[in-house]
């Protein structure tokens, strides 16, 4: 069976989840370098008898989506130093460090992203059911209608 209609709204879907996330990227100013802007995506995979839609991203994707809870491990200070030349903070010695005790004393707020987009998507999953119907409409008028008429012709 084809799934002609099935796949576009995935597509669909998963490109409305792309445009979605990174637009609340943008507006909430968790835009640093755009390296995270740039690589989110998805990914549709079609195999004989599943699909799976997945979003993609660079893996602290989830750090943004997560947050980092107050008394925690600190980060790399490798990373805040790259962090604060992209901000245009000067890199005093000893400057990446305190910044980095201080994320792992007082936490980062979570920007859950991906979970509000995902709420806001909820009314598109009817249209999966609606491309799956016109799916198996076509395939019952190609092969089942098509071989009962034949018969009846018989």
């Amino acid at each position: 069976m084809e799934y002609i209609h099935l796949i576009e709204k995935l597509n669909e879907i998963g490109a409305e989840v792309r445009n979605k996330y990174k637009s609340k990227l943008k507006a909430n100013g968790v835009y640093a370098t755009g390296k995270l802007f740039d690589n989110v995506d998805f990914k549709l995979t079609v195999k004989e008898s599943e699909m799976e839609l997945y979003f993609t991203a660079l893996d602290y994707w989830i750090n943004i989506e997560e947050g980092r809870k107050p008394d925690s491990k600190m980060p790399p200070v490798d990373v805040i130093k790259k962090w604060m030349i992209t901000r245009g903070i000067p890199d005093k010695p000893g400057v990446a460090f305190v910044i980095a005790r201080s994320i792992g004393k007082k936490g980062i707020k979570p920007y859950p992203f991906l979970r509000e987009t995902r709420i806001e998507i909820q009314e598109l999953i009817p249209q999966i059911k609606i491309a799956l119907d016109k799916d198996l409409d076509s395939y019952m008028d190609k092969n089942i209608k098509g071989r009962i008429k034949a018969q009846l012709n018989n």
